[in-house]
């Protein structure tokens, strides 16, 4: 991934080399996720509170060569259940942020023959890691560029690594499956339990029993 010309990553790199969490945040990744401290740490997850109060978890996207070329941040207030015209947008990117794959470093640490996970989205991807597999994910289906996933193509053949996912259960996460298959043919698919309606409440009614 290259930075795109209008994204400058030196005004954001700050927030990443010594990265704080609030309270919210703190609750929402170890109370309300239970991720390892040791996946966040990797993954340089920040916070920040906007001048309303509001929280924010503020996301880095790295290329594989370690530069900073993108920044999601996650509304931690936003509620899907209570839907409000005035509340912040769930999401909010800076200008120019490319964000596609997600914790392409993880790439590098790959070995010969080594399963690579693909989630959908950030938080599929945390619990991936925290649940000891390496993982990188699509941010969505409506996002993803085939010049993204080539890199993982021609990584899956020279390494002979095995490509896995666990599809979302809905209809936007089975057309995803099916549009990296076809990019992917060698990419295998893992049913989630009944119930879970992703990875990552798959991963919370392991870690929580």
């Amino acid at each position: 991934l290259t930075p795109h010309p209008s994204f400058d990553a030196r005004r954001y790199e700050c927030f990443f080399e010594r990265p704080w969490l609030g309270e919210a945040a703190r609750r929402f990744l170890f109370e309300e996720r239970h991720l390892d401290e040791r996946v966040v740490r990797w993954c340089r997850l920040s916070s920040w509170r906007d001048r309303r109060g509001g929280d924010w978890l503020q996301i880095p996207y790295y290329g594989r060569d370690g530069r900073l070329v993108g920044v999601q941040n996650r509304n931690l207030d936003w509620d899907a259940r209570s839907p409000d015209t005035g509340a912040a947008p769930r999401f909010r990117f800076p200008r120019g942020s490319e964000c596609g794959i997600y914790n392409l470093p993880v790439l590098n640490r790959l070995r010969e023959g080594e399963p690579l996970y693909i989630a959908e989205g950030c938080s599929d991807c945390w619990s991936l890691l925290s649940a000891g597999h390496k993982a990188v994910a699509i941010p969505s289906a409506t996002l993803l560029k085939p010049q993204d996933l080539e890199v993982l193509s021609s990584l899956s053949s020279s390494l002979s690594l095995s490509l896995h996912m666990f599809p979302d259960s809905d209809e936007p996460g089975e057309r995803l499956f099916l549009k990296l298959k076809e990019l992917l043919p060698n990419l295998i698919r893992h049913s989630l339990p009944q119930g879970c309606k992703d990875y990552s409440d798959y991963y919370l009614s392991k870690v929580t029993l």
